[in-house]
């Protein structure tokens, strides 16, 4: 379970499932990772998210994001939400997300669009994502 939670499974499967079946006041598992990883839960901070996707599934992929880009960028919570992908190796990409605090990424985790995107695209993914959290200088 910890290997899952430090290969970002949370980010996708887990929180599929959490999201559904878990009580209301348990807290998302992507969240309470990347919550000990911050000093201060209050400050912006940034994630990366490598998913792997099968190959000849790239523009589903890229077509089951496009609704979710649009909706988190309104969020209130959001400071950037980008689909990068890597030119070397065409079935690797990169979400650039960034947060204005825990409440911010708490918030995201909890909407529909999100929830219909990760539901969505892990099936067309080879293994977990993988989550990097970047944390600005003090």
């Amino acid at each position: 379970m910890f290997r899952g939670l430090l290969l970002a499974a949370p980010l996708a499967l887990l929180l599929v499932v959490n999201t559904q079946t878990n009580a209301a006041d348990e807290e998302n598992p992507v969240v309470k990772m990347i919550k000990g990883k911050l000093k201060d839960e209050k400050k912006t901070f940034a994630i990366l998210v490598t998913f792997k996707v099968k190959a000849g599934n790239e523009k589903k992929f890229e077509e089951a994001f496009a609704p979710c880009l649009t909706a988190t960028r309104k969020e209130a919570g959001c400071v950037a939400y980008y689909l990068n992908r890597d030119p070397d190796e065409p079935t690797t990409y990169i979400m650039y997300e960034s947060f204005k605090g825990i409440p911010g990424l708490e918030a995201h985790m909890k909407e529909k669009h999100t929830q219909t995107l990760l539901a969505t695209v892990i099936p067309m993914c080879e293994g977990d994502p993988k989550i990097k959290v970047l944390t600005v200088p003090e």
